[in-house]
């Protein structure tokens, strides 16, 4: 019995030990990758991740990906790098299997970067890494301790090396500054962490941390962050998106979560609704936010905390004081009696900007609005009091201090010229309309009719938009065939419901058509 007793004990210590030894090469490999992802999340805005499997890169040479996004030099730097390096037999065995990171980030001088961030096999050599790259035929230069590697190509990279570490970028300054750079982006890092747990049949995913974007877009663009690119400047969101392989299209789906109580968090609850209001738009619309809320009443007592926060409720509660007892209104029970759960805001080409609300029945609300607006023409009116889109809808409708509007067909559509408007009513009474746009009609093909906060994008429409506000080498590479010129559309749509966004986010190009040759025999 005594022996029975010893053996079991024996047996109770191995499994012990073999626990332990198994839980600490799962903590090794977590603590490697934590390197390399707190490295590339310093900085970077994107973050694209894969792992290191001759698979992956077989799929990817069928979809320009990263080249859409980098341009045709620093993707023919990347292309370079796969066949030199990654494709290098001894290198990928060192690098098998390994977590690899792609950042995007700013660089000097008005200028983006990518940053590749791995790390070695735990019985890898870095000093064979360098060895089988001198052997070769890649010419290598130590500059401080960062290696420059140049490429028969006449293509060159940089590498940095620390630890198990391995930096890979097209600046030797981004690889120094990420060595002394100690920051840790532990709210993004412990974000992409908890979310690779669930994506790990993907075949890439993609982070986004917008607190990194005013930097990345300040290199891109020609004007500030205000207007409509304000939200960028105070966004603490994340993203992260699974990527779907097609050749006709950029397809990714995820969550995108955020984190501060700003105005995008009010809808965050909000089960997804079915999409009506893009019916409005004319043909030369060049981009939309679409809003879609189920209860207008719960949704507007959300808005006026937002608006407390901001310490903005004395002068708006005055605004609509002032405004009931001149005009003999209860202003606010007439737009939550009316108002039909989803409004837009939406850019022509042109520039001209709009907004517009789905009304219950728009005939009675124009009645009620007759005091406290005034006639400019003919269906055409202006708001004599200021302020009124932004205090019922939001950030949004707050560039429409005092519109002119008009109601046609349930919808009240307003902007900041009477001319605008009137050109929208000819669109309209034409029929002159997105919907009936073939391209459209094929990108929402692709999605679903439902959302909670909807954004899109359309290409053709945008291009003097994008002319006046990006920086002439990012705008050279927007027209470039070899970027966005053969896509028609960007779409990204948000679903609510418990708090975080369902998200799908599409880049769209229609398929060509294929012409049947003429099989008939015309002799």
């Amino acid at each position: 019995m005594r022996k029975i007793y010893i053996t079991l004990g024996v047996l109770f210590l191995g499994v012990i030990a073999m626990a332990y030894l198994y839980f600490s090469n799962l903590n090794t490999e977590a603590n490697a990758n934590n390197i390399s992802l707190n490295a590339v999340a310093k900085e970077a805005s994107l973050v694209f991740s894969f792992d290191n499997d001759k698979s992956f890169y077989e799929i990817l040479r069928g979809q320009d990906l990263l080249q859409n996004i980098l341009g045709e030099k620093k993707s023919k730097e990347l292309k370079s790098l796969r066949e030199n390096l990654i494709e290098n037999h001894e290198i990928f065995n060192q690098l098998d299997g390994q977590k690899i990171y792609i950042g995007i980030l700013p660089g000097l001088e008005n200028t983006v970067d990518f940053l590749i961030s791995t790390q070695l096999k735990a019985n890898s050599d870095p000093i064979k890494v360098l060895d089988n790259l001198k052997s070769s035929k890649i010419k290598i230069e130590k500059v401080k301790d960062i290696y420059k590697l140049s490429f028969t190509d006449s293509t060159n990279c940089f590498v940095g090396i620390k630890d198990k570490l391995i930096l890979i970028s097209n600046s030797a300054s981004t690889i120094e500054n990420n060595f002394t750079n100690q920051k840790i982006e532990k709210g993004f890092v412990d974000y992409v962490k908890a979310n690779s747990r669930f994506n790990k049949n993907t075949l890439a995913n993609l982070y986004i941390n917008f607190n990194n974007t005013p930097l990345l877009l300040k290199n891109l663009l020609n004007s500030s962050l205000t207007g409509e690119l304000h939200i960028f400047s105070q966004q603490n969101t994340y993203v992260a998106l699974s990527y779907n392989f097609s050749k006709e299209k950029l397809l990714f789906n995820g969550n995108t979560d955020v984190n501060d109580n700003n105005y995008f968090k009010l809808f965050s609850k909000i089960p997804e609704q079915k999409i009506n209001i893009n019916v409005i738009l004319p043909t030369k619309t060049a981009n939309y936010a679409i809003y879609a809320i189920n209860d207008y009443t719960s949704w507007r007592k959300q808005l006026m905390e937002l608006q407390t926060g901001r310490s903005e409720t004395e002068k708006l509660n005055k605004n609509i004081a002032n405004i009931n007892q001149t005009y003999r209104l209860d202003i606010e029970q007439i737009f939550i009696k009316y108002c039909n759960r989803q409004f837009v805001s939406f850019q022509l080409n042109t520039g001209e900007k709009f907004g517009a609300v789905a009304l219950n029945d728009g005939e009675k609300l124009n009645q009620l609005l007759l005091d406290l607006s005034a006639e400019y023409a003919t269906d055409i009116r202006i708001f004599k009091e200021a302020n009124i889109p932004y205090i019922f809808f939001g950030d949004p409708f707050k560039k429409f201090e005092r519109p002119f509007y008009t109601i046609i067909d349930n919808y009240l559509v307003m902007a900041n010229n009477a001319s605008s408007i009137n050109s929208f009513l000819n669109s309209y009474s034409n029929g002159d309309l997105l919907i009936n746009n073939e391209d459209y009609r094929g990108l929402t093909d692709q999605l679903s009719t439902s959302a909670t906060i909807s954004f899109y994008v359309n290409n053709k429409n945008s291009n003097d938009i994008f002319g006046r506000n990006l920086k002439r080498p990012y705008y050279k590479q927007y027209q470039s065939k070899d970027g966005f010129k053969y896509y028609d559309a960007f779409s990204y749509q948000l679903s609510g419901g418990s708090g975080r966004f369902l998200s799908n986010v599409l880049l769209y190009k229609k398929a060509e058509k294929v012409i049947e040759p003429d099989t008939l025999n015309t002799n």
